[in-house]
């Protein structure tokens, strides 16, 4: 897990666009969801105009049959030319028929993948935007909704990021091990969404980036709002404590803070890299604390 303390500010100064894929950025999971969900759509309403013209032209096909016997009379009444006609007219209908059963078992079928993909749907969104050990939010909802969400904030709100980093974290793994590491990780996204669920805060996320590194996004509180809650959160974490096995210990957390506000900020990784270089300056200001400028 990366460990911020041990390497310079320089060694994280590339650019965090270049961490997504070749394949996110031609292929996006929601892209391509959202591309399923619009085919599936186009395929049940095409099914849907097909099953109406089938059911016409078979209407058609019966009014034609009733007609010809009426001209014709009935089948052993008939020349050998009438009898010809007669014997297409019928073939004719036994297709229609057959088409049209066809189309019902394909309507019940488009159906069944209706139905299994708006009951998988949310799963599948669970398993884009969700963290695996911590159950948070991950980064591909930073990279897939970040944009919307600086883009739906208002002007004199703007958008807000702060990174939370665990102070000492690589020597919480070292001394005490991995498995209470990952208690670390786990408790630090219990506290933080139970508390952006207690204040009511459905814009408001957490996200866990990728190992330690952990990053808290809102476009619904003003920058002012935001620090105070970063406040709330810390003294939170620091109360709280840790039990793995044998072991009961507590964390602290430094927060760098950064808002789209009053600033030439216009992107989310714009924001991203600027509280990223706030918190190495809670990190050298002597941790557990925030720095919002």
């Amino acid at each position: 897990m990366r460990d911020r303390e041990t390497y310079p500010a320089t060694k994280f100064s590339r650019r965090a666009e270049d961490q997504i894929t070749p394949e996110e950025k031609i292929y996006p999971l929601r892209f391509i969801i959202d591309y399923v969900a619009e085919k599936k759509n186009l395929l049940l309403a095409l099914e849907g105009q097909s099953m109406h013209q089938a059911l016409d032209i078979q209407a058609i096909s019966e009014e034609i049959l009733r007609k010809g016997k009426k001209i014709y009379g009935e089948p052993e009444e008939m020349n050998e030319q009438d009898r010809q006609m007669y014997d297409l007219m019928m073939k004719q209908q036994k297709m229609i028929h057959e088409l049209t059963v066809g189309l019902t078992e394909k309507s019940l079928a488009f159906e069944d993948i209706d139905n299994m993909i708006r009951q998988a749907h949310p799963f599948i969104l669970r398993l884009m935007f969700r963290d695996t050990l911590t159950d948070t939010y991950n980064r591909y909802f930073f990279i897939s909704r970040g944009k919307e969400l600086l883009k739906e904030a208002l002007p004199e709100i703007g958008f807000s990021l702060a990174f939370l980093d665990i102070d000492d974290f690589k020597r919480c793994n070292d001394v005490y091990g991995h498995d209470f590491g990952d208690e670390a990780l786990k408790y630090l996204c219990r506290t933080v969404n139970y508390s952006l669920q207690r204040h009511c805060l459905n814009h408001t996320y957490f996200v866990r980036m990728g190992g330690d590194e952990f990053i808290l996004i809102s476009n619904e509180l003003s920058f002012a709002n935001f620090t105070q809650l970063l406040g709330k959160l810390q003294q939170r974490i620091s109360n709280g404590s840790i039990q793995c096995e044998d072991i009961k210990e507590s964390i602290t957390v430094s927060i760098g803070a950064a808002n789209s506000a009053d600033s030439s900020l216009k992107t989310p990784w714009e924001v991203y890299r600027q509280a990223d270089e706030r918190l190495y300056k809670a990190k050298g200001g002597g941790k557990n604390c925030i720095v919002c400028d």
